[in-house]
């Protein structure tokens, strides 16, 4: 017997008094009575589908289970009733339409209002999770998902959700609305393709791609009123799509996509290689279809993410050792997140050394400047005297960073990974910022102030120095003319506006170390590093 169980039983045999003999009935209840409250529906739909002998159901149960205490979602709703369709308040088939919808919203008063974020694990219902189970194995049963393994199934068809938007029938409402007419309308019912096609001609029809409609509503909503709106920014629309294809299943997945050069998220939808999908692919209600598997450098991504039911191990270790610390909320949350980025651009692994004082950190980041900020954008773990980075994207802008109470410190030179075919060694890849070697000429054209032009003006421009600070260039440039005849450029002076020529810009030459990062006055980020020209022999601009 336990100490305090025989220390309980001694003072019930010591009571006189049925005051204290009905507290001590009261206590000795209480645990019994939190046990039954702590049963969750999840819990309660697997014990249900283990006395029907469903052993698949009972596992998906578990599945959804024992992911459901990450999951939460924020209602999010039109602020008064929504009563005139969208096709009443186009203007002309010329106007631009998302434009003239948001327009309409703002000027009657309408926006998104949200409510307080709730917890799947204190709200989902039994019957809400039962109907979600037995709708999503009824269309795992369709003939163009027969191949999708279980462990697919309960990865890409099986969710309640897709992110933390509020929770409703989505799957029964989008079931009944596209499902039915798919045997009718494909040729080859078992065609993973075929499918997604006509599916998405149907959802295109509901869902239309609006650029503009961003500020009025980037939250993810619920499809009933996804259908109401009708135009809806990137992520709203991959959103939708996600949610209507699992609704007939097929397997697919929301990816957040996060580019190198417009600092721009775009949403779509993974169709991953599985069932009769032979080849990873994204599309949404915007996009055309694109294989992935075959990155650009030219398009690459910083980090792509997809939306999973799933606890990522990795990042829930990470959210074990940093909490929600500020400087790691969009890094270690929420923890259902995946690293896709290698579907998407082509990456690297790297180890760099680990300074001494730093061994003991168990993650260290590799951080990328944002904004005047260095922002984690990928972790690694430290081993020994070294940190290992997974999937890293070239022509970026990198340090290295630690955790530092609520804030990321910055350590060691600024470095970035060339995509140069021919480097066998991952070290030639890492080139920093070092600024040795001998300087390289380069040219910056301004053509702005060109109404009242002056021969000559004053520009400054910056760039980051071996002391890992921004340091201002100051020179003075040249105004050149063109001449839109000839096509001959010149030093511009007062005489050539007699001869076709016009001002063009004004041309700054610098003597700058090759591989360094310069950005000029009024740009928020850094907008590229010098690179040797081969053939010149002069800097060339190398975008980020």
């Amino acid at each position: 017997m336990h100490k305090s169980d025989y220390n309980w039983r001694l003072h019930l045999e010591n009571c006189k008094h049925i005051g204290t003999l009905i507290v001590i009935v009261f206590l000795a209840v209480l645990p019994s009575c939190t046990a039954v409250q702590e049963e969750t529906a999840f819990e309660r739909v697997v014990d249900y589908y283990r006395s029907e002998g469903d052993t698949l159901k009972m596992r998906a149960a578990e599945f959804l289970r024992d992911n459901a205490m990450w999951h939460y979602g924020e209602c999010r709703q039109l602020n008064k009733p929504f009563t005139v369709s969208y096709t009443d308040i186009l203007d002309s088939p010329e106007t631009k339409k998302d434009s003239v919808f948001e327009a309409y919203l703002d000027s009657m008063g309408y926006s998104i209002t949200k409510g307080a974020v709730v917890w799947d694990s204190d709200t989902v219902s039994e019957d809400f999770l039962r109907e979600n189970i037995d709708l999503a194995f009824d269309s795992w049963s369709k003939p163009w998902a027969r191949d999708v393994s279980f462990d697919d199934f309960c990865k890409y068809i099986l969710p309640y959700r897709n992110g933390d938007e509020e929770l409703s029938g989505w799957r029964r409402m989008l079931k009944e609305r596209y499902e039915p007419s798919i045997m009718d309308s494909v040729s080859d019912p078992t065609s993973h393709r075929q499918v997604v096609d006509y599916l998405m001609r149907q959802i295109r029809r509901d869902v239309e791609y609006g650029g503009s409609m961003g500020p009025f509503a980037h939250d993810l909503l619920a499809p009933s009123l996804i259908l109401q709106l009708h135009w809806l920014e990137c992520a709203n629309c991959a959103h939708y799509t996600t949610l209507a294809m699992r609704a007939c299943g097929i397997p697919c997945a929301m990816m957040e996509i996060h580019w190198r050069f417009t600092e721009v998220t775009h949403s779509t939808v993974l169709f991953p290689a599985i069932g009769t999908n032979k080849r990873d692919y994204r599309l949404s209600v915007g996009d055309t279809l694109i294989y992935m598997g075959e990155p650009k450098d030219t398009m690459a991504a910083w980090r792509v993410w997809e939306y999973d039911y799933e606890v990522d191990s990795n990042r829930l270790d990470l959210y074990d050792i940093y909490g929600d610390k500020a400087a790691l909320r969009q890094q270690a949350w929420p923890v259902t997140l995946s690293d896709v980025t290698s579907k998407m651009c082509r990456t690297f692994d790297f180890s760099v050394p680990v300074p001494d004082s730093l061994r003991l950190h168990r993650y260290l980041f590799l951080c990328r400047f944002h904004n005047w900020k260095w922002l984690p954008v990928r972790e690694g773990l430290v081993d020994g005297d070294s940190v290992r980075f997974h999937d890293a994207t070239i022509r970026q802008w990198y340090r290295l960073g630690y955790v530092n109470g609520d804030s990321i410190s910055t350590f060691g030179p600024a470095f970035t990974l060339v995509g140069d075919d021919g480097i066998a060694d991952i070290k030639d890849r890492i080139r920093p910022y070092d600024l040795s070697g001998d300087t390289i000429l380069f040219r910056l054209a301004y053509r702005d102030q060109l109404k009242a032009p002056a021969l000559r003006r004053t520009i400054t421009t910056n760039y980051w120095g071996s002391d890992h600070r921004w340091h201002a260039l100051t020179g003075e440039a040249i105004l050149w003319g063109f001449n839109p005849t000839t096509g001959e450029y010149r030093e511009y002076d007062e005489g050539l506006g007699n001869k076709g020529f016009r001002p063009d810009f004004h041309l700054l030459d610098v003597r700058l170390p090759r591989w360094t990062v310069f950005f000029d006055e009024g740009l928020g980020n850094p907008f590229g590093f010098l690179k040797p020209d081969e053939e010149t022999g002069e800097g060339c601009l190398m975008q980020f």
